[in-house]
């Protein structure tokens, strides 16, 4: 009898109680940037491509300091780091940027 109890316990009158909803989860509270945080950003590859295009002056499939120093390179929001030390920045190296 007692194995009856342990595994049906509802045999002797004992329920369980059905559970409460829960209220939602908020997510949690960003700092601000100010406060150590950071904005969340998107990428956007394909503006990236167009843009890297339009400031690659000579054509060659990097952009030199003088391309990025350029009156356009200005305007917009990019990223350039040149990861490889190569003097360059290659595509792959470069990307705009668009807070959300």
């Amino acid at each position: 009898m007692l194995f009856l109890l342990l595994v049906c316990p509802q045999a002797f009158g004992q329920t369980q109680q059905p559970e409460q909803p829960r209220a939602p989860e908020k997510p949690a509270a960003q700092p601000s940037a100010a406060a150590g945080g950071s904005v969340l950003y998107s990428y956007d590859q394909s503006e990236a491509r167009r843009l890297f295009r339009e400031l690659d002056r000579n054509g060659d499939g990097y952009l030199s300091a003088e391309e990025l120093a350029a009156e356009r390179s200005n305007q917009g929001n990019w990223a350039a780091v040149d990861r490889n030390a190569d003097a360059r920045i290659t595509p792959s190296e470069f990307t705009v940027i668009k807070p959300r």
